[in-house]
């Protein structure tokens, strides 16, 4: 029976020690500010090969610090560099043609204003040449009309023979001249038509000219695009960080081959660090965005660093299985994702943190 008593003493004390214990770990927490687990992550960005070459410089290790425009790696680019060389090449040609294209422009204007001014010419003299031939025509006219006067008064004696052969002489003579003078008219219209064909040919050439240079042109804008593109393919034989950070993985080494799209490098941002730990409905009252938080990581236990909560989630989800709660796991719970800025770089992203809403109790 002693032992009885004993034993049931013993387990009454065990008991009431464990529910002190329970009891004072229920007040502790509930006197904890709210708060969680979660596991820190950086900004990852990573360097990719946009050609396929073989790489022939790498100028980092994983875990070095790099600044944003530093090259990290450099690729074998000889034939991108040839194909630039022979779009430079295009490109002067281009340059050539079209600027001889534009001579021909310039040229063919030129003729098309001198056949201008020839037609012109021409008109006015087959103009000329047709006034002067109706003139003539007149003289001659007025002379048989003074030869058929003559002979009639040569009929009644009164007008010698000499002024008669000296009047048909002349009738004659202006009858030659009007002759002469209508074929140099008529040579003078076929000239002005042939000189107005040839406007029309020279305002055809012109056109043909800018329909050259236009094309001139094109051709200068595609030979420019190609050297913009082969530019663009050397400029990626030299790979540059885009920002700063820390190299988190080095995938590839000297040597290799890379293909298009192929990730060489990967740079984590640790400047500013992101967290998301999980709140009870019971506890988001206390959650805002905007409002501090104090985040303490495992690997510096007597270091407080400060962090801004940047949103707080919409919809409840189930508290995911590797986060520690200090709740059930089965609560449905909110996602809060805390910024934490890392200015000394003390804190690394992998690290396991806990973080506690400041200044605020649990409601």
């Amino acid at each position: 029976m002693k032992r009885v008593a004993v034993f049931f003493v013993v387990l009454v004390a065990v008991l009431s020690t464990l529910l002190y214990w329970r009891l004072r770990e229920q007040r502790l927490e509930s006197e904890r500010p709210s708060g969680g687990s979660a596991t820190l992550e950086g900004i990852e960005v990573d360097v990719t090969a946009r050609i396929s070459a073989r790489i022939s410089k790498l100028h980092v290790r994983e875990g070095d610090a790099v600044k944003a425009g530093q090259v990290v790696a450099e690729l074998e680019c000889d034939e991108p560099r040839a194909t630039l060389a022979q779009a430079t090449a295009a490109t002067e040609g281009a340059k050539i043609g079209a600027e001889a294209a534009k001579l021909g422009v310039e040229l063919a204007a030129q003729a098309e204003v001198a056949a201008s001014r020839q037609a012109t010419a021409a008109q006015a003299v087959a103009r000329a040449s047709k006034a002067q031939g109706a003139a003539v025509q007149v003289q001659q006219v007025a002379a048989a009309r003074e030869v058929r006067r003559i002979e009639s008064l040569r009929a009644v004696g009164a007008a010698s023979e000499q002024a008669r052969d000296q009047l048909q002489t002349q009738s004659s003579g202006l009858g030659r001249q009007v002759a002469a003078l209508g074929a140099s008219a008529q040579a003078a219209e076929a000239q002005a038509q042939a000189v107005e064909a040839g406007q029309s040919t020279a305002a055809v050439q012109a056109r043909i000219a800018q329909v050259k240079a236009r094309g001139a042109e094109q051709e200068l804008a595609a030979a420019q695009a190609n050297l913009t593109k082969a530019q663009a393919l050397v400029a990626e034989c030299t790979l540059r960080a885009p920002e700063d950070g820390l190299i988190q993985t080095r995938a590839y080494e000297v040597g290799e081959v890379v293909l298009p799209g192929t990730r060489l490098l990967t740079i984590v941002d640790a400047r500013v660090l992101d967290a998301t730990f999980y709140l009870p409905n019971a506890e988001l009252a206390v959650a805002k965005p905007g409002s501090k938080v104090n985040v303490i990581a495992d690997a510096l236990p007597n270091r407080t660093f400060a962090g801004t909560i940047r949103r707080v989630g919409t919809s409840a989800e189930f508290t995911p299985r590797n986060v520690q709660t200090r709740q059930d796991r089965d609560r449905l719970v909110y996602a809060v994702d805390v910024q934490i800025p890392n200015p000394d770089g003390l804190l690394r992203p992998g690290m396991p943190v806990e973080i506690a809403i400041a200044a605020q109790g649990k409601p």
